[in-house]
């Protein structure tokens, strides 16, 4: 898609395609979930199952950070530097 058919956004002062954002959205979101929802089987080898809230908090908010290390890697930047 050329770059005048994109539809652009900006949020908090960066400029971002629909199409990647949907993507950022749906890769951190997918590794949050992921970690989120393994969080009960590490507990379970662990053999602390008085830590499974803790780590599923902990565990989340990882995947959440991964997610945007790997929506950086992934998507390429929109920005137009235009020189005075």
């Amino acid at each position: 898609m050329e770059k005048s058919e994109q539809n652009l956004y900006e949020i908090f002062g960066e400029v971002i395609a629909e199409q990647d954002f949907l993507k950022a959205f749906l890769i951190t979101s997918a590794l949050a979930f992921l970690l989120y929802f393994s969080a009960p089987q590490i507990v379970r080898m662990m053999g602390r199952e008085d830590l499974l809230n803790a780590l599923r908090v902990t565990l989340s908010a990882l995947g959440a950070f991964l997610g945007f290390i790997v929506s950086t890697v992934i998507i390429e930047p929109k920005r137009v530097v235009e020189e005075e």
